[in-house]
């Protein structure tokens, strides 16, 4: 069935700060992966160099980058790829660099937009601009289809609480 398209909304949920992997409608496969951020100062002026490995323990104040990957196991492209991650309870969201097809939600994953487009309501008074303390989702929306075989990869980061 040539030209097929698939609609793949893949959601992967992180518990605590535990990376589960997820079916994608049996089209494909999403897996995360939680890494440490360390910073190696650098010598001489030389900018820090960041390194990322897998965490034994995370403290307060910690920066994650939770990676996320989704691979089309499918006989046909897969169009329309929705990636969407809720941020756990244990992190506050701190950034992407993959801004392409990017938004998130401050309402539970209802509405997704960029972050300076969102706001969050405050009794008696009117809304005050989103902060990233507010992000409870990200997302991605690909438009561009993900031939059989390719794997695509995103990531956020994320600040321990």
């Amino acid at each position: 069935m040539t030209g097929k398209r698939w609609g793949i909304l893949a959601a992967v949920t992180l518990l605590a700060i535990g990376a589960q992997p997820t079916l994608a409608q049996n089209t494909g496969t999403l897996t995360s992966k939680v890494e440490l951020e360390k910073l190696t100062p650098g010598k001489d002026g030389e900018p820090a160099t960041r390194t990322y490995l897998t965490p034994d323990v995370v403290v307060p104040g910690d920066r994650v980058r939770i990676s996320l990957a989704f691979t089309n196991n499918g006989a046909e492209p897969a169009s329309g790829v929705v990636i969407a991650n809720p941020i756990p309870q244990a992190l506050m969201f701190d950034g992407t660099d993959d801004q392409a097809g990017f938004g998130v939600s401050v309402d539970g994953g209802k509405q997704f937009a960029p972050l300076s487009e969102l706001s969050v309501p405050v009794e008696g008074t009117k809304p005050r601009a989103a902060t990233e303390a507010d992000v409870t989702h990200v997302r991605w929306k690909w438009p561009d289809p993900i031939a059989p075989g390719q794997t695509r990869t995103v990531a956020f980061f994320g600040r321990v609480r």
